[in-house]
């Protein structure tokens, strides 16, 4: 993969009771990490993540790192720069 193409990527943030995940499309992971503090990059899918859950998940809870909005919920992990 050409180093400036994104790929999708699972994110967990566990807060201890249980986790919220999402997708980010990233160039890696080190972008990832970089980016936001206290996600997880998750390698592989969670057997029970397919179906429904996959499908909202995908619609609801999937950004890009370079288009994140002060609004989306993935935006408090933003690290200060």
């Amino acid at each position: 993969m050409p180093p400036n193409e994104k790929q999708r990527y699972l994110v967990v943030y566990d807060y201890g009771q249980g986790g919220v995940w999402a997708f980010v499309w990233a160039r890696n992971v080190s972008e990832i990490e970089g980016t936001f503090r206290d996600l997880k990059v998750v390698e592989d899918m969670p057997p029970w993540l397919t179906g429904d859950a996959l499908a909202k998940t995908e619609q609801r809870m999937t950004f890009d790192v370079d288009e994140i909005q002060p609004d989306d919920w993935i935006a408090k992990f933003v690290r200060s720069k």
